[in-house]
Parts: structure tokens; sequence; C-alpha cells
């Protein structure tokens, strides 16, 4: 992006992250995300070379480092002036909640990065105990997608891992994201039959402890209670 030609704040801050998609990678490493395999899962709209150059700019401007990992992969880490743009960051996706609040259309609904979503933001504490698999039947758009725990870690699957589940989660897209973005209760969801679980009776009572929420869901909760 060129400069603006202004010694403004503002203006600084929009050369520094005004390109297309550089938000979207802050957001995925404000929440955790480090490796490019990850980042770019979360971000299928984005070429993996167009996200090496947004790396390297944000690397430029002192946004982020690159660290290796304990298995020799290089990992992509906030910098403080990095991890300061958290409160400023999420104020603004509070914002556009509040502002722009509205159900997703279907060009802006997909299912894989619904889970990766989700995944990002299970509650590890809550996991149960050793390999835990899901399988999320979606509905529409038809497609199954699991969601594998091991060591305490979720990770998604579009691909079979080749052994029982042990929840099966039947529901829609759309319905997924409302829960989510806590525009639907879980709980009414689950009543309603717009999610239906399958499987032990312990795995399906941990779904409601260990399910991830948007951080911007207690926004859309209250927004749902106003239009009730």
């Amino acid at each position: 992006m060129r400069s603006y030609g202004q010694y403004c704040p503002v203006a600084r801050a929009a050369e520094v992250l005004g390109d297309r998609w550089t938000m979207l990678v802050v957001r995925d490493l404000v929440e955790g995300v480090h490796r490019f395999s990850d980042l770019s899962q979360g971000l299928p709209g984005m070429s993996r070379t167009l996200l090496t150059q947004r790396l390297r700019s944000l690397e430029r401007e002192g946004l982020i480092e690159r660290r290796p990992a304990a298995d020799g992969h290089r990992e992509y880490w906030l910098t403080p002036i990095g991890e300061d743009l958290r409160p400023a960051l999420l104020a603004l996706g509070d914002w556009a909640a509040r502002s722009y609040s509205r159900d997703p259309v279907r060009r802006e609904l997909d299912a894989r990065v619904m889970l990766v979503w989700v995944a990002r933001h299970v509650r590890r504490e809550t996991l149960p105990p050793g390999r835990f698999l899901v399988r999320f039947d979606f509905t529409a758009p038809r497609s199954a997608n699991w969601l594998l725990v091991e060591d305490g870690e979720p990770s998604v699957c579009t691909n079979d891992p080749g052994f029982e589940p042990d929840l099966v989660v039947e529901t829609d897209v759309a319905t997924l994201n409302r829960v989510f973005a806590g525009r639907l209760a879980l709980s009414a969801a689950l009543r309603g039959g717009a999610i239906a679980l399958d499987g032990a009776p312990g795995a399906v009572r941990s779904f409601s402890r260990w399910f991830g929420y948007s951080p911007f869901a207690e926004t859309g909760r209250s927004l749902a209670a106003r239009t009730a």
C-alpha cells in the first residue's frame, strides 16, 4: 500500500494494516495460530503466495517475528507491538458485531472454516481425556468434517481419520455459525433439533462443555436478547 502522505496515526495504521487480508492474518495470529499451514487453512480464499507476502510485510513492520519450533518448522509470533493490537482488534470486531450484525449469506458459509473457528476456541480444559474424534455431518451444504483431539490439541480433518467417531454432530453450517456467534443458544438448538448429537452418553454430555464460541459471542447474545 502506498503512503497516504499524511502525518497521522490513523493514516499510519491504515498503511500498515489496510492491505487486503492483512487484518485477517493478524486476527488469526491474535487467536494463537502460529504455523503457515494453519494460517492458510483458516484463510482458504487467500493464496499461499499472498499469505507469504503479507507475513513478510508484517515482519518488516515489526508486528511479527519468526521463531523455530521444536520440530524444526518455522512459526510466526506477534512481537510486543503486534500484541498491542489485540485490544484494538477485538474492539473493532465487537464494533462490527454490534453495528453490522446479520446472518451470513451462503457465499460466506464454509463448513471447514466454520469448524476451524470452533476448534480454535474449544475449551481445552473440558475436553474428554485421550484421543477424541467428532464427526460433523453438515446437511446444508452436505459434507462431513472431523474434529480430532489428540493430547488435548484439536485439529480439523476433511478426510476420514479411519476410526469410529466418539460423537456425531448433525446440523447445517448456518446453524452452527449462529450458535458460534452467540445469536442462537446452544441449548435451544439442541432442544429444537437444529443440532442433533449421537454417541455415548458421556460424549454427548461433554459437547456443551467444550464447544468453542466466537470472541464476540457475548455481543451476539446481547443483540439476540434485544430482538427476542
